[in-house]
């Protein structure tokens, strides 16, 4: 009596079908981390950028160094190249509010962040 010991090649090639499908799936995995990995680090140096220069903002603001606008202002700062950095702000509306927009921007990646500031009337206004 023969005995049929190993894998015939049927059996091997199917194995190695499923092997190179899990290795890529795996490499698809990898490349979607890679670029989740961008994003989320480009979305918290902007979160930081456009805090930065609301905050200055409203500090000039308050302190009457800049009037209400409407105006817009690029960044104070240097930044990384590419990285483009534009605030923007409305005049004074009848409740005393001024509405802050920070728009950060680098390739075709964009983050805008909003405030608004209570500026009191000015006496005699």
């Amino acid at each position: 009596m023969m005995c049929n010991r190993g894998f015939s090649l049927i059996e091997i090639l199917i194995s190695l079908l499923v092997l190179s499908g899990a290795i890529a799936t795996m490499f698809s995995g990898f490349d979607t981390s890679s670029q989740l990995n961008l994003h989320s680090a480009f979305e918290s140096e902007a979160a930081f950028i456009a805090e930065r220069e609301i905050e200055l903002l409203k500090a000039d603001l308050l302190s009457m160094q800049r009037k209400p606008g409407p105006a817009a202002a690029p960044s104070r700062f240097r930044n990384r190249p590419g990285v483009k950095v534009n605030t923007a702000w409305t005049s004074r509306d009848p409740e005393g509010t001024v509405r802050m927009v920070c728009t950060v921007s680098q390739s075709d990646r964009v983050f805008k962040i909003e405030s608004f500031l209570y500026l009191p009337q000015e006496p005699g206004s």
